[in-house]
């Protein structure tokens, strides 16, 4: 009996010094996400420099679209579940939501969002994550004020013209550079480069498909306003303004040029669509899902969608409304 009682007494100490020294789990969380974040930033460099990947060259002429489903050349701008079933979602009527892809930018990113807050507007932002590195400041501005963010790669490529590993290196990169500034994360996502549901091709498609399984929405557009043209204040106007009920997703860009057209248009544009009686909204209310921007590490087991709507466990993704 003795003997018994002197071979676990040293167990006992043992247990509760492995007690003591065993860090909480949300530090280790945090300090992998801080590690992760500095690799990844430190990578930019290596990216931007070797792989060319920031060079709008990269985009050319679209291919076959026999793998696209038809549901979704013929469905709405908001895709989710690619990857399986693939689902679409509508805008709902005379609803308009605002886009502004490629910041923030130091001069026209403030302009802009002063604009929505004098029209009491709240619009998207898909942020370009070389763009979040260099002004972090702008990126918790967006967030503070009501908008929505949503990520556009890190370096802005062409992603159907990337290799699998080099996309998910651009988007880790951006979510993790959205998440450094302003503390949250993301479902949403806008390719660049992409326009509408029938421009995509078959490999677009598997950009789409990929963004799915590494839990993203992707968002696409209804609606060019052509601003990145600077066509002029009334090229813009007419280009955004839509046309009868349909709701739509408005393409603008906040970033990549000059854009005090985009800045001027804006002024005129968002009192004229409310006094037409459009109602003027973030992607996620635009087409009725749930808020898909969360505290950097929360986990959502459906990218802003009803969890109650057809999760998919092995991905975490969920296609939402036509189960």
């Amino acid at each position: 009996m003795s003997n018994r009682t002197r071979s676990t007494a040293p167990r006992r100490r043992t247990r509760t010094r492995t007690r003591q020294i065993t860090p909480r789990t949300h530090w280790l969380l945090l300090s992998v996400l801080a590690v992760t974040l500095a690799t990844a930033l430190l990578l930019q460099g290596y990216t931007h420099h070797m792989f060319g990947i920031t060079s709008d060259s990269v985009t050319g002429v679209r291919g076959s679209t026999d793998m696209v489903p038809s549901q979704v050349l013929r469905g709405g701008p908001v895709i989710a579940n690619a990857a399986t079933t693939a689902h679409t979602a509508q805008v709902k009527p005379r609803t308009i939501a605002l886009t502004f892809d490629d910041g923030p930018d130091p001069v026209w990113t403030p302009r802009i969002l002063d604009v929505l807050r004098r029209n009491h507007v709240h619009a998207t932002f898909f942020i370009v994550g070389t763009q979040a590195v260099a002004h972090p400041e702008l990126v918790r501005r967006i967030v503070a004020e009501g908008h929505q963010i949503g990520i556009h790669t890190f370096t802005h490529p062409d992603l159907a013209r990337l290799a699998p590993w080099q996309r998910s290196l651009e988007l880790r990169e951006t979510q993790l550079a959205v998440a450094g500034a302003a503390g949250v994360t993301t479902a949403l996502l806008r390719p660049p480069y992409s326009s509408r549901n029938d421009a995509l091709d078959n490999t677009d498609w598997s950009v789409l498909q990929q963004a799915d399984t590494a839990g993203y929405v992707t968002v696409l557009a209804t609606q060019d306003a052509e601003d990145w043209q600077r066509p002029g204040v009334g090229r813009i106007l007419t280009q955004a303004t839509p046309h009868g009920r349909t709701g739509q997703i408005v393409l603008m860009h906040d970033a990549g040029g000059d854009r005090s057209q985009t800045v001027a248009a804006l002024s005129i544009l968002l009192p004229r669509l409310k006094a037409q009686g459009y109602t003027l909204a973030t992607v996620s209310d635009a087409v009725g899902m749930t808020v898909p921007v969360h505290p950097a590490g929360f986990t959502s087991t459906c990218k802003g969608w009803p969890s109650s709507r057809c999760c998919r466990a092995a991905t975490g993704s969920c296609g939402c409304w036509a189960c």
